[in-house]
């Protein structure tokens, strides 16, 4: 778009700018507008965007009240007028600013600080510039939108369920310590993969899918299992990724007969329970922290799985990884197809009405035949999760989204599930047997050795606890009240070093992260603050960071204790059958 800029000034005397036939500031005093418009928007402990700068007037107001913590990201889609900003003004310390519409290079710059703000992210549009930049405007309110909704699901999930995948992760070290890790299948098969998805448009292929068959891998993406096999139809392999109560409810009264799980460390520790065949363990790689300690621990090598949002991102990327042919997803819906849930005999299935509609905020979006269809935003991480992922596969074109139905994947390429077993699936051809990838059983020597390193792990939770309490006793120990004693803060920092070494490597950083997460931000300044109020709060704030870390400690033990009962059962299984 061409922009006609034009300079003036007002009647107090400062230069103001015009684009178009739009003021970008006040004709009369631009300075106190700015202060004005500073005292509005401004916000204490946020990261603020301002879309324009015009001549500089509101990104000075702003900046003046920034604390040393605290940035400023300036967007200015006018080429010139940023240029301006940049030559004149030398306040801009803790100023980014992105020149002309480039979405990509706001979105680079935004993710160096989501983490640090998390939902604390205000958007400021300076006078007129959603008038005559509204697209690109709208497209930086949706992308900051979508972005603080999802890093608070995602900060929701990990304080939510940091204890549920504590305990999960420990209690499926016993299965895992005697499983086979996922890179013994890389590239194990040259046949057709099929990944099933629970989604409605599932129903519709089942019939062909029981004639392909024998001559698939076939995969089931968590729940979609019950369907599988209400139809006759049993999988390869079921991948299982959540650790929640609900996706054990799916696996409770599942009967498998050839079928392996593909699982993920931190999925339900009850599933594995129940079946006596070995399964196929990984990490997922955004808990990549872990894989380190893990290893140790078990004395083998679990390979990290790149997933995303859903166990049909994991499912995916594991049937790209177990072969070297092609792939078809199906029932990857995303989306309220025929106004249905899930694929009939899903155990969530249900029809959706005006009232479902209401209370999940539906909305539409491009659909799978270039028409509009209902999907919601935990649909849309997942679509998003799917788009990123295959732009990491070496050969994407091996990826074939066969659905039918739902959702628009960018990047993937789209035929129907009959054209694509016409064209690669060979009814001469089966999936070789599982068995030349199992490696030997552990022995009792081994479970033996892998008690000593569940017995040091006890030992240093134990430490953790004793450390923590220090901390506790010491700080309720100082006398002062605006400040710590020199003495407690020496032995205070003595203890945190030690802890952040226990931390970096071990199990308790699952927990730990969440907590010291929610507690800092549950404790930040106020404005205008003063010493005592600023000592009160990190007192306030360090006494109930050091009793929930050491409340989760005990816990974490207790898991591990747990495990530790259980090794001691299986060895005393060698002695009876000896």
């Amino acid at each position: 778009m061409v922009y006609k800029i034009t300079d003036e000034i007002a009647k107090s005397g400062d230069k103001i700018v015009k684009v178009n036939d739009f003021y970008l500031h006040s004709k009369y005093n631009p300075v106190r507008e700015a202060e004005k418009f500073a005292d509005v928007h401004f916000k204490k402990n946020h990261l603020h965007i301002l879309f324009g700068c015009g001549a500089g007037y509101f990104v000075k107001s702003l900046c003046n009240r920034l604390s040393e913590e605290e940035f400023l990201i300036v967007i200015e889609p006018i080429e010139a007028i940023a240029d301006r900003l940049l030559k004149n003004f030398n306040y801009l310390k803790q100023v980014i600013l992105i020149k002309g519409e480039d979405l990509k290079k706001f979105k680079e710059v935004y993710k160096l600080f989501e983490n640090n703000y998390m939902n604390r992210i205000h958007v400021i549009c300076s006078p007129n510039y959603d008038k005559f930049a509204s697209t690109y405007y709208e497209q930086i309110l949706k992308f900051v939108k979508d972005q603080i909704y999802l890093q608070q699901v995602e900060m929701n999930t990990l304080t939510m369920y940091s204890k549920d995948w504590q305990r999960n992760i420990t209690s499926n070290l016993y299965y895992a310590f005697n499983d086979i890790p996922f890179k013994d299948l890389k590239r194990f098969y040259d046949l057709p993969v099929v990944v099933a998805s629970g989604g409605p448009s599932l129903t519709k292929q089942l019939p062909l899918l029981k004639k392909v068959r024998e001559n698939v891998v076939l995969i089931s993406s968590g729940s979609t299992i019950n369907t599988l096999l209400k139809n006759e139809i049993e999988p390869d392999f079921v991948v299982s990724i959540d650790g929640g109560i609900n996706n054990y409810r799916h696996f409770e009264t599942v009967q498998l007969k050839n079928a392996r799980i593909i699982y993920s460390l931190l999925h339900h520790e009850k599933i594995l329970d129940k079946y006596n065949r070995r399964s196929i363990v990984f990490i997922p790689d955004v808990h990549a922290g872990i894989q380190k300690y893990v290893c140790k621990l078990l004395d083998k090598n679990i390979d990290l799985v790149m997933g995303g949002t859903s166990v049909a991102n994991f499912a995916l990327n594991i049937a790209y990884l177990i072969t070297t042919g092609p792939v078809a997803i199906i029932g990857q819906d995303l989306a309220y197809t025929e106004n249905k849930t899930h694929a009939e005999s899903n155990k969530n299935y249900r029809e959706i009405d005006e009232t479902f509609i209401k209370q999940r905020a539906l909305f539409y979006t491009e659909g799978y035949h270039g028409d509009e269809v209902l999907t919601d935003y935990p649909f849309f991480t997942m679509k998003q999760s799917f788009e990123k992922l295959i732009q990491t596969f070496e050969k994407p074109e091996r990826i074939y989204n066969c659905t039918e139905g739902g959702v628009k994947l960018k990047h993937f390429q789209q035929i129907s599930f009959n054209e694509f077993c016409q064209k690669f699936v060979d009814k001469d051809k089966y999936p070789q047997p599982m068995v030349a990838v199992t490696e030997q059983e552990k022995n009792k020597n081994d479970w033996e050795n892998f008690l000593v390193r569940v017995n040091h792990e006890i030992a240093t939770h134990q430490k953790v606890e004793r450390l923590l309490q220090d901390a506790i006793l010491l700080l309720k120990q100082n006398r002062l009240e605006t400040k710590f004693e020199r003495q407690i803060l020496k032995k205070l920092d003595n203890i945190d070093e030690k802890l952040k070494q226990i931390f970096a490597e071990g199990f308790m950083s699952l927990i730990a992260q969440p907590i010291v997460l929610n507690t800092f931000q549950n404790y930040l300044p106020k404005e205008n603050e003063l010493e005592h109020e600023t000592f009160q709060r990190i007192f306030a704030r360090s006494l109930d960071l050091y009793t929930r870390l050491k409340e989760a400690a005990s816990d974490s033990r207790s898991f591990f204790q747990h495990l530790k009962n259980k090794i001691e059962n299986k060895l005393k299984s060698f002695d009876i059958e000896g």
